[in-house]
């Protein structure tokens, strides 16, 4: 009888242990975390802000930015979203060229959005003339959110001038690790690439000296995701010199690389097809950048990038083929004032996590 008691006791012991290992996120099963980064091209209510010039959005300015028009454009957001995540929907979002929390409200109530995830969501409130800033969507179930703040963007060279600030947030993962997550709009290249560089590489020196910061007392289990639009690609002085962010490429040397050394996922040498997250006349460029830390990288890391899953998403339902031929382009809301119906001018980006 002893006998027969402690093999049923073993066996329900074993038992026991096998539900605990198939049912813990960290036991005998890697999990997946989800991240996206999409510029939304001008997400505007149809509200008049009297603080900022956005009269070209509403009913009757020159966009006639009308409330149908504002509820496509809502939709269209959903469905990209809905498609970027295919077998589940991103537990992170950074969203550039949004004007307020109430759109962001409204994406998530008046959308299927609403019905099918958790998102909560972050705003900057900077002092771009227009009213446009960047915003991070976040599922609390799997991104605990521990702090977040505006990195304002300011020029000493140029004290007029007035942009978006960098928005950060830091949250804890399943796997234990914390997560700093910078959504960035760098200022762009109006007046030309090289007279307005000077004030993306400001802003890149910002976030180095940030994500130095976070790195250098944070340890192993702390690493820093920028995504957002740049405004420039990986190659270009502001990223490249000033950010110090290195192409990475599957089989790199990356173990003996400083615990602050940041990598490109997106860049030339990728050759993913789009070419890039934005053409203009025919130009491709990777406007949309993804740079992480080498804590994502190492091959020791509790929290890891997936290689080759950093990419430039492209599908049929937001895109077009120019009227002059040649690869579909992003199936834009507007054509200058011309009201075009579309999606965004922008391709959204993703990559994956796992633990």
């Amino acid at each position: 009888m002893d006998t027969h008691r402690r093999r049923f006791g073993l066996l329900h012991l074993l038992s026991l242990a096998l539900l605990l290992v198939g049912s813990s996120p960290l036991l005998g099963q890697e999990h997946l975390f989800r991240i996206m980064g999409y510029n939304v091209e001008n997400l505007f209510d149809t509200e008049d802000d009297p603080t900022k010039d956005d009269d070209a959005f509403l009913p009757t300015g020159e966009q006639h930015w009308t409330k149908e028009r504002y509820r496509t454009k809502l939709q269209h957001i959903a469905e990209v979203i809905s498609a970027v995540g295919a077998d589940a929907f991103p537990d992170l979002i950074g969203l550039v060229e949004v004007e307020n929390a109430t759109v962001l409200q409204d994406l998530l109530q008046k959308t299927t959005l609403g019905a099918n995830t958790s998102y909560r969501y972050l705003v900057s409130s900077g002092e771009d003339r227009r009213g446009i800033d960047v915003a991070l969507l976040y599922d609390p179930r799997t991104f605990t959110l521990l702090s977040s703040e505006e990195l304002p963007l300011t020029f000493p060279f140029d004290t007029e001038k007035k942009t978006r600030p960098i928005l950060r947030a830091s949250g804890r993962l399943l796997s234990g690790d914390t997560l700093h997550v910078f959504v960035c709009h760098l200022p762009s290249r109006r007046g030309g690439a090289w007279a307005s560089e000077r004030y993306r590489s400001w802003g890149c020196r910002l976030l180095r000296e940030a994500t130095e910061k976070l790195l250098t007392v944070g340890g192993c289990h702390t690493h820093c995701l920028l995504l957002g639009d740049f405004n420039g690609d990986p190659e270009e002085a502001p990223t490249a010199r000033v950010l110090q962010s290195l192409p990475y490429r599957q089989g790199l040397e990356i173990e003996s690389a400083p615990s602050t050394q940041l990598y490109s996922l997106l860049h030339r040498a990728t050759q993913q097809k789009p070419r890039g997250s934005y053409c203009y006349q025919g130009v491709w460029s990777q406007l949309d950048q993804i740079h992480l830390s080498v804590s994502l990288l190492r091959r020791g890391s509790r929290l890891r990038y997936v290689e080759g899953s950093a990419e430039t998403l492209r599908r049929p339902f937001y895109s077009v083929v120019p009227a002059s031929g040649g690869d579909p382009v992003p199936f834009r809301t507007y054509g200058g004032s011309f009201y075009r119906g579309g999606y965004s001018d922008h391709f959204p980006t993703r990559l994956l996590l796992s633990y």
